[in-house]
């Protein structure tokens, strides 16, 4: 007899079913309860910290690794994780890290300068036996390296090519994680689907399409975590999470429906997370390609695209219209360089003046998985279209996982595209920079999706790193959201909360602004 795949997620409590299958019951129902079961939208891609570039394989993966520096818990503040200090020098290019003492990676092997090295040459050296591929963060946000050495088995010395603001800021993210050397050389490739790092979790078993069993670290340095096991569970249907959530089958549901977090609200054995994000979503024009090569073009889309329709109807009241790629909590944000009001007539108007062609039809790549920034990617698009085309432009959509939707937009195979991004560091370099500097427009890694090359805006936000002062930083800021604004590269479309619902039993769950959820000091009540 066959069972559906809904019906088996309600059936399979989770760890147990792999560690204990041939354990006594009383074993076995002692396992469930010191387990946590997080329902998630997706599967991860991949669990080398290097490669990732989506949330659900960043969610994972900052359980099994961690860097020389983290986040303090609910802020985007740094303290010391895998270095316990550092300095710099005056010239602000060389950063020295005095690292932990008595650390193992999950395989027993030691922590120390060597592991630091290795973790990023690999990344720096294109060259190195272990560079798989193209790490697209690295080419985004760490190229500045110019030489990692250890100076002492505990002391490692990061030079850059010049003062950096952002950097502490970036080593507190998940490319920047240490990775086992002897695991990464006698795994290779394999590596990620079997990680080793430091971090409070290992890795247990990977389904693949299916779950990750991770398990408790009980030598962590930092103190074991309270959760024996943490269960990720793919749950693709939105429904299903909830009713899995209601249930008590999972006990934490990423990525619910707008819609069904009022009856989370009032359910007596939920509860529901809510945290201001620090993200975006937005509508990219490819600027490379005509008719989008145009700024009336882009300015014309500005005033097709009802943003104040789309939160309402999709959002549900967790998000605000966009201004700008900034948030509104972040430091920098410049709200009054907005300059788009919805007016389709106006739309209608510069596509005329543009001499725009009707008969064209421009795709539109989308997204088939809800991400944190866009929960119904889909509907999103689908109201971006009818709005599109009540201005006189037609587009086709093109509807993929998002996992080939990232590949071919990070090609630029697209003409309009919906994205998002979820900042990592709390620094408006990650989102400006990253997201709209000509550097990181590069075909095949682009996180530049609008393949945006604006030398003003590059000199303003290369100014901005070498800055430490956060004033004048900030002044280089707003000049640049300025120029975003004029030159119209996207449809700034909402910046909204992050919710996360959980069972009323699961305490201390830290929500970070990034989205990532941390683990390491969750309780689950009743468990022994």
């Amino acid at each position: 007899m066959t069972t559906s795949r809904p019906a088996r997620l309600l059936a399979l409590p989770l760890a147990a079913a792999l560690l204990l299958a041939c354990a006594p019951r009383d074993e076995y129902v002692s396992a469930r309860a010191s387990s946590l079961v997080a329902a998630s939208v997706g599967d991860a891609l991949t669990l080398d910290p290097a490669a990732i570039s989506d949330n659900e394989s960043a969610q994972v993966a900052m359980q099994v690794f961690e860097g020389l520096v983290r986040n303090r818990e609910g802020t985007s503040q740094v303290e010391p994780a895998l270095a316990t200090r550092w300095s710099v020098s005056k010239d602000g290019t060389v950063w020295t890290f005095q690292l932990r003492r008595r650390v193992r990676f999950h395989d027993g092997t030691p922590f120390d300068a060597s592991a630091v090295v290795f973790s990023f040459e690999r990344q720096r050296d294109h060259n190195h036996p272990f560079h798989f591929q193209a790490f697209t963060y690295w080419e985004s946000t760490f190229r500045n390296i110019r030489e990692v050495k250890a100076v002492g088995p505990f002391t490692v010395e990061i030079r850059i090519d010049r003062p950096y603001a952002p950097f502490l800021a970036n080593l507190a993210m998940f490319p920047a994680s240490i990775v086992s050397p002897t695991a990464m050389r006698r795994l290779g490739r394999g590596f990620a689907s079997r990680p080793v790092g430091t971090g409070p979790y290992q890795l247990v078993h990977w389904e693949k399409g299916e779950r990750i069993i991770l398990t408790a670290n009980r030598t962590y340095w930092d103190g074991p975590p309270k959760v024996q096991h943490l269960v990720y569970e793919v749950v693709p249907d939105a429904g299903q999470r909830l009713v899995s959530l209601q249930s008590g089958t999972v006990d934490v549901a990423y990525g619910l429906a707008p819609a069904d977090r009022q009856l989370v609200r009032l359910h007596p054995d939920l509860t529901l997370y809510r945290v201001s994000g620090n993200n975006v979503a937005f509508l990219a024009m490819n600027t490379q390609r005509p008719p989008f090569d145009d700024v009336r073009v882009r300015r014309a889309v500005n005033h097709a695209v009802n943003k104040n329709a789309i939160v309402k109807l999709v959002y549900q009241g967790l998000a605000i219209p966009a201004s700008g790629p900034i948030p509104p909590a972040l430091w920098s944000y410049h709200g009054r360089a907005a300059r788009y009001g919805y007016d389709p007539t106006r739309a209608r108007s510069l596509l005329s003046e543009a001499g725009y062609d009707p008969t064209l039809t421009p795709r539109l790549y989308v997204m088939s998985t809800p991400r944190p920034y866009l929960p119904s990617p889909v509907l999103v698009a689908r109201m971006i279209a009818r709005n599109l085309a009540d201005a006189g432009m037609k587009v086709e959509l093109v509807v993929r996982p998002f996992a080939e939707h990232l590949r071919a937009t990070q090609l630029g195979e697209h003409d309009l595209c919906l994205a998002g991004w979820a900042g990592d560091n709390g620094d408006p370099d990650n989102f400006l920079y990253l997201l709209l500097d000509r550097d990181n427009a590069r075909r095949g890694a682009a996180r530049n999706q609008a393949m945006f090359m604006n030398e003003s805006l590059h000199i303003l936000l290369v100014a901005a790193q070498a800055v430490m002062d956060q004033r004048a930083r900030e002044r280089y800021y707003r000049r640049a959201q300025e120029i975003v604004a004029e030159e119209a590269p996207w449809v700034p479309l909402a910046h909204t909360d992050l919710v996360v619902a959980a069972r009323r039993s699961v305490r201390n769950l830290q929500v970070h602004q990034s989205t990532i959820i941390n683990y390491r000091k969750t309780v689950k009540h009743g468990a022994p």
